[in-house]
């Protein structure tokens, strides 16, 4: 049980999750729409999973925007001295100031390594581990869900809201639990292995395999293969095509058939281009499918080779394996690759949020324009 200080004059809040400029540019191209904070793990952002602790924290403590919470963790920020920062090895952690800008005049060091996400398969190991622990089974009409064609196995570690439609599926949940969210559609011929889950208003397609340790973000379309991957929201891979150990930005649509290779024919560890650098890094990984920023579009068949980073507003397509690395805002065939028009890509991504039923960012323009600047070097 958490041990709780029992007066906290001043709230703490969320906005107090603060970026590293370092780990920002180490997670592009998901970091170029959001904060740290905002990306997705397990059931939730990063954000979200804070907010119960609200009433908890001091209003003048500030905490890295990747950290996840955790028991023991929380124990040591409420423990800080003021104007101290807790830091695990060379990385800060969180402090306690009058501001953000205040210098610390104590250092406390964590003997213990807390999760944060510090690279992109960070999120993805991150991610196996919150939804064995985030999914909290529900009880449900086994009767009826199973008069519908359906079948559920170890029902007991399942969550099913009540507005979910589940027709002709099988869920597996015999090796970890599984989480279907509010208004999901689970269409006939549906498999999905746990842990695994399928957030609010998403729909799978006919013969969908969802396979463990996969987060389907809330307004996504997904068929075909995905294992071990998270899609963030509104994202779709309607099609057949495999898609492993992989992130899939906002707002993407892959074609039909579009696939990725998750592991190398030697076994090596993958690699993985690093935007702090320009240039790969090894990440220890034997398992990295592909990392797409938000706004990408891929033609049908389209494949991508082990350890393939692409940027934001890419509207690309290729039968042979693209290269490892394609900047933000690159259009066509490969390899007749060419820079995609900025209003061009504007209005591509525009009509991807309408047809989402969202709201058009009002700084989308400007975005771009900065993307475009960010990474003019590598377009050359």
């Amino acid at each position: 049980m958490l041990r709780l200080f029992p007066f906290i004059c001043k709230m703490w809040k969320t906005s107090q999750l603060l970026d590293d400029v370092q780990i920002s540019i180490q997670m592009r191209p998901l970091t170029y729409t959001r904060k740290l904070s905002e990306l997705w793990v397990g059931l939730s952002t990063i954000e979200a999973k804070w907010k119960s602790f609200e009433n908890t924290l001091s209003s003048d403590t500030y905490i890295l925007g990747s950290v996840l919470p955790g028991e023991d963790l929380i124990q040591q920020i409420l423990q800080l001295p003021s104007d101290s920062a807790l830091y695990w090895e060379s990385q800060w952690i969180a402090f306690r100031a009058s501001s953000p800008q205040s210098e610390h005049k104590q250092l406390i060091y964590l003997k213990d390594r807390p999760a944060f996400i510090q690279f992109p398969e960070d999120l993805l190991e991150a991610n196996s581990q919150a939804l064995a622990y985030e999914i909290k089974p529900n009880t449900f009409d086994l009767k009826a869900f199973s008069e519908l064609g359906n079948t559920c196995i170890n029902f007991q570690n399942c969550y099913i809201d009540p507005s979910a439609s589940i027709t002709g599926s099988i869920l597996d949940a015999s090796q970890g639990p599984i989480f279907i969210g509010k208004n999901v559609t689970l269409q006939i011929g549906t498999y999905m292995q746990g842990p695994a889950a399928i957030l609010a208003d998403s729909v799978t397609n006919l013969g969908a395999k969802i396979r463990p340790f996969t987060t389907i973000g809330p307004g996504c379309k997904v068929g075909g293969e995905i294992s071990a991957s998270i899609f963030f929201p509104y994202s779709n891979k309607s099609h057949e095509g495999f898609i492993g150990n992989s992130i899939i930005g906002a707002f993407c649509n892959l074609g039909a058939l579009t696939t990725c290779s998750n592991v190398r024919n030697d076994l090596k560890p993958v690699q993985l281009y690093n935007y702090a650098t320009n240039k790969p890094r090894k990440t220890g990984c034997k398992s990295f499918g592909i990392l797409l920023g938000d706004y990408v579009t891929t033609g049908i068949h389209t494949k991508f080779n082990t350890g393939t980073v692409v940027g934001n507003h890419c509207n690309i397509s290729g039968t042979q394996f693209l290269p490892k690395y394609i900047p933000s805002l690159t259009w066509g065939e490969y390899p007749d690759f060419s820079p995609y028009r900025k209003d061009q890509a504007a209005e591509n991504a525009s009509a991807w949020i309408l047809a989402k039923k969202q709201e058009i960012p009002e700084n989308l323009t400007s975005n771009i324009e900065q993307i475009w600047k960010e990474e003019a070097n590598a377009r050359n």
